[in-house]
C-alpha cells in the first residue's frame, strides 16, 4: 500500500509517458530496485530507453521500462517476467488520473515481489520489469520484445499484473490457461487454496471480442511471441480510467490476498 500511494498521489500527475510524474514514478521503482540488491537487467543498467510516434495522438514520445533481475539458483539462464506497467493517463480537463489500481497496484505487488524473491531465489531466475507506456498502446512491452535484454528463447513465462487491488466480490481473475492448458493444474491448486475467488477466463474462443483480454495489457505481446502467459486482474470497476481510481478504493485485505497468490504463482511455476 505504501507503494501504491506514492505512485497514485496527486503529485504523480497520473504517470503520463514523459510527464515529469512518469519520470518520478520511474525513479522511485529504480530505488527500489536499488535498494532491495536486485541484479540490473537493462539495456542501460537497470533502464531500457524507448521512443516511438503515435499516429493516434500525433506525438512522439520517449518512455523508460525498469528491468531488474534475481539469478536463479539452478538454470539461471532461464527466465520468468514478471511484468506491471507503470504509466497511466495523466491528467485531462483539470483533473488528475492516479490510477491506484490502474496500474500502482501491479506495481507495488511486483515491487514486493521483487524483495521478497531477491531473498528467497527459485531455481529459475526472475526477470521484473515494470513497463512504460502500456496506456499509449503497449508501447513499452512491445520494445522489450522487439530489442530484448535476455534471449526471447530462455524467457519460459510472462506473469502480467494490471489491475489487482479491488473488486467488490474479491474475485481475480486469470486469463491465458485457455491459450496454454499445460498451466491450469498448477493454477487450480492454487486458486482453491486463496481466501479470494479465483476465477479463469476472458480469453478466446468463448467471449466476444471486446470482453476478450488476451491483448487487453502487456502479456500480449509476449502471446505474439509464442511465450506462454499469465494475466491477474480484475473485471472492470466504475473507476476505471476515471480520476475516482484513488488510493483510498484500493481493498487492502483483498491486495494483500492477491499478492499472496502471486507470491506462490512465482513460487510453483520457477522451477523445472
Amino acid at each position: 500500500m505504501a507503494h501504491v500511494r506514492f505512485l497514485a498521489a496527486d503529485e504523480m500527475e497520473g504517470r503520463k509517458t514523459g510527464a515529469p510524474g512518469n519520470k518520478a514514478a520511474a525513479r522511485y521503482i529504480l530505488n527500489r530496485f536499488t535498494a532491495y540488491g536486485l541484479t540490473a537487467a537493462g539495456a542501460e543498467g537497470y533502464l531500457q530507453p524507448f521512443q516511438f510516434y503515435s499516429r493516434f495522438s500525433k506525438k512522439a514520445y520517449s518512455g523508460t521500462n525498469l528491468l531488474a533481475m534475481v539469478k536463479g539458483t539452478a538454470f539461471p539462464d532461464s527466465f520468468i517476467v514478471v511484468s506491471a506497467h507503470y504509466d497511466h493517463l495523466g491528467t485531462k480537463g483539470g483533473k488528475i488520473y492516479n490510477g491506484a489500481d490502474d496500474n500502482a497496484s501491479g506495481v507495488g505487488a511486483l515491487l514486493e515481489l521483487a524483495r521478497y524473491f531477491k531473498v528467497n531465489p527459485t531455481p529459475y531466475s526472475l526477470l521484473f520489469a515494470a513497463f512504460d507506456a502500456e496506456e499509449l498502446g503497449l508501447r513499452g512491452a512491445k520494445h522489450f520484445v522487439d530489442e530484448p535484454t535476455v534471449a526471447l528463447e530462455n524467457i519460459h513465462l510472462n506473469i502480467n499484473l494490471d489491475m489487482i487491488g479491488r473488486n467488490e466480490k474479491e474475485e481475480i481473475y486469470i486469463c491465458g490457461t485457455g491459450h496454454y492448458p499445460e498451466l491450469r493444474p498448477s493454477m487450480e491448486r492454487l486458486a482453491k487454496a486463496s481466501s479470494i475467488q479465483v476465477s479463469f477466463g476472458h480469453e478466446a474462443p468463448s467471449p466476444s471480442p471486446a470482453d476478450d483480454w488476451t491483448f487487453a495489457s502487456d502479456h500480449g505481446v509476449f502471446h505474439e511471441k509464442a511465450i506462454p502467459f499469465l494475466y491477474f486482474g480484475v473485471e472492470d470497476h466504475p473507476d476505471y480510467h476515471q480520476p475516482t481510481d484513488d488510493t483510498e478504493r484500493i481493498m487492502p485485505d483483498f491486495y494483500k490476498a492477491v499478492a499472496q497468490l502471486l507470491l506462490e504463482t512465482v513460487s510453483n511455476l520457477a522451477q523445472p
